[in-house]
């Protein structure tokens, strides 16, 4: 049980971090006053990362308030889901920073 705190304490950390990031970066793009079209995929693809990451922190604090011994099961379970949200937030993130810089190019 306690390496499965310890990973979900890993993904509290990461996902709100990444998320902040990821809002930031949305806001910041944002503020400009025309887009181009990559620009707002880039947009989008910050925004959709964050909500992954924002519902990553979600199901970590509801899998964290599961810790009777009976409910191991299903708080695996909710920690794999997490992780995989985790993964497909974490690739968004990556393809939307890879789109961004080929608009500076």
């Amino acid at each position: 049980m306690s390496d499965q705190n310890d990973s979900l304490d890993t993904l509290v950390s990461a996902s709100g971090t990444l998320a902040g990031i990821g809002l930031a970066l949305v806001g910041i793009l944002s503020a400009k006053n025309t887009l181009t079209k990559t620009e707002t995929i880039a947009d989008d693809f910050f925004l959709f990362s964050s909500i992954g990451f924002l519902v990553v922190l979600a199901i970590c604090y509801l899998a964290q308030k599961e810790k009777s011994p009976s409910r191991t099961q299903k708080t695996q379970k909710t920690q794999k889901t997490a992780e995989w949200i985790f993964s497909i937030s974490l690739v968004l993130l990556l393809i939307a920073g890879f789109v961004l810089v080929y608009t500076e190019i």
